[in-house]
């Protein structure tokens, strides 16, 4: 779409999503070919009454949305048929199943185009409307007019701009529900498959948008804040949320956000300098959140009470920093910011199922900003030392690291630094493993390897990116390949998302299948030079990360 006075770009940063780019992720499917092949099996093998149903329940469903697009057919039904009879054996009555599974497919991908479709026609019809207004109000601009004739245009004319951002968020909130409805139908009859013995070729996956390949990325978009499905009760904007499973209560998850606020944008509304929220995971993996478990500023129950120490270094806020977690218990940094984030302390509390009555901070874990990292994350791994990535919360250096033992984790000063070329001694300086800045972190060990996750501010002009090592001290040597999450740097290449930030790993995941939450705040200003706020939110994503 071209527009006389929006841009597209502008319009998706300023929405928090691309409406548009997921509509053609899921144009990019072919139903017809999924049909053609699930017929091929419906008609070969013995054949239930059963399997009949739902064959033909689910060619209805087809025919009801399927446009009439054939496309290529670069598979051959018939031969694939017989591989599969081949490797089923006399398991005949399978290859039915099968088909009915594959039209299943084939219906809920060609409901999912005729949706999408729709859905953006539908913006697109709003967008050329708002576009007429706006160039007739520019058009009157030009005109000798009383000033308050002109600031009325000029008021109306930013409220034209504010619904078309409206109409493109809305639009996003639509079109990841299309997707997410046909994404369940997906994985049901991908199970169903695999449970029946068929494994599909690279075509097939290529029809039906198969499981991420190595180094592939899927943006789930905005789960909490601006835009954000299901979002937080009460709350509209807000960001990080890293989530952490309550020690001694497992299935319990916390996820802990950071600046948030009642109203839709930054500065809207109740302001939460921190918030703990219960969070349920279903069956996809998405997050489900709960009311808010702690209160808003000045409420007595913020959930990082402010020390003393803290108090009289004129700390205004208190942000969650990063958790180090040792199973049996995890601890969570926090950082004491003053004006423009900009950290002064950092300290320690410890994780508990009650963060209503405040975590409040571990004794003698307080520090100056210029006497330690104030932003970490760790983990205990497998050979049962704990080791810590850090960096600073203002993101003005690079990671370094650091082991412990489990018992004197929350005494900072027992923390042994890597030099380099090997553990030194507590007190001792640590050297930076990587040239680059970095901000967030989320370090953990997943299926025996370090796995780190977080922001890199020098690449791609910021830059959500995973790492999967060899052994701690080896995060950024050539054994730990890169996977590129979300970029801020151009807007034409993939993976693009207006100043991404966080990268926090979630619980579950795998080295195929890691989920991570991470955020978008656009600090942009108007013609006034009043920032716009949002988008202001997590996002989820979904990835298989090179290893």
């Amino acid at each position: 779409m071209t527009w006389a006075n929006f841009s597209e770009a502008e319009l998706i940063a300023s929405a928090g999503g691309d409406p548009w780019a997921i509509n053609r992720s899921l144009q990019a499917g072919s139903p017809f070919q999924i049909s053609r092949l699930a017929e091929a099996f419906h008609g070969a093998g013995r054949r239930t009454a059963e399997a009949d149903h739902a064959f033909e329940d689910a060619r209805k469903r087809f025919a009801a949305a399927w446009n009439h697009q054939q496309g290529g057919h670069p598979i051959n039904d018939s031969a694939e048929v017989q591989r599969v009879t081949k490797s089923l054996g006399v398991q005949s009555e399978q290859l039915p199943k099968i088909g009915a599974d594959l039209e299943s497919i084939a219906a809920a991908l060609a409901d999912a185009q005729k949706q999408g479709d729709q859905e953006i026609a539908l913006l697109d019809s709003e967008l050329r409307g708002l576009d007429r207004i706006m160039t007739a109000i520019n058009q009157d601009l030009t005109l000798d007019l009383p000033a308050a004739e002109h600031d009325k245009l000029e008021k109306l004319k930013q409220a034209v701009h504010a619904q078309a951002v409206d109409d493109v968020r809305d639009a996003v909130k639509q079109m990841n529900a299309i997707r997410n409805a046909y994404s369940d139908t997906l994985r049901k009859s991908m199970s169903a498959l695999h449970n029946d013995g068929y494994d599909p070729p690279k075509a097939v996956d290529d029809w039906i948008e198969s499981p991420l390949r190595r180094g592939e990325v899927r943006d789930l978009g905005p789960i909490a804040g601006t835009g954000g499905i299901p979002g937080i009760p009460g709350i509209g904007a807000a960001d990080l949320g890293e989530v952490v499973e309550v020690p001694g209560q497992p299935g319990k998850y916390l996820a802990i956000f950071g600046d948030s606020f009642s109203g839709n944008k930054v500065g809207e509304g109740e302001h939460y300098r921190s918030v703990a929220v219960p969070v349920t995971f279903d069956a996809d993996g998405r997050p489900h959140f709960g009311a808010p478990l702690t209160g808003a500023k000045d409420s007595g129950r913020e959930l990082f009470p402010m020390p003393a120490e803290a108090v009289k270094a004129g700390v205004n806020d208190t942000l969650p920093a990063g958790t180090i977690t040792l199973g049996d218990k995890t601890y969570m940094m926090v950082t004491g910011t003053q004006g423009d984030l900009k950290p002064v302390a950092s300290w320690l509390v410890e994780v508990n199922g009650d963060p209503g009555k405040g975590w409040a901070m571990v004794p003698g874990s307080y520090r100056a900003a210029g006497d330690a990292p104030t932003q970490v994350s760790g983990y205990k791994g497998s050979d049962g030392k704990v080791y810590i990535a850090a960096d600073s919360f203002d993101r003005s250096r690079g990671v370094t690291m650091y082991r412990a033992d489990p018992g004197n984790v929350f005494d900072r000063s027992t923390w042994q630094p890597w030099n380099g070329s090997d553990w030194g001694k507590p007190g001792q300086q640590a050297v930076q493993v990587t040239p680059n800045r970095y901000g967030e972190l989320s370090f953990r060990e997943i299926g025996g390897k370090p796995v780190l996750s977080g922001f890199n501010v020098d690449a791609h002009q910021g830059s959500i990116e995973v790492r999967v090592g060899t052994s701690p001290t080896e995060m950024f040597g050539a054994n730990a390949p890169t996977t590129l999450v979300a970029q801020n740097g151009d807007p034409a290449a993939p993976k693009f998302i207006p100043q991404p930030y966080g990268g926090y790993i979630l619980p579950g995941s795998t080295l195929d299948d890691l989920k991570l939450f991470g955020s978008q705040w656009n600090t942009l200003k108007d013609a006034n030079g009043v920032p716009f706020g949002a988008p202001y939110n997590t996002r989820e994503f979904q990835l298989n990360p090179y290893h």
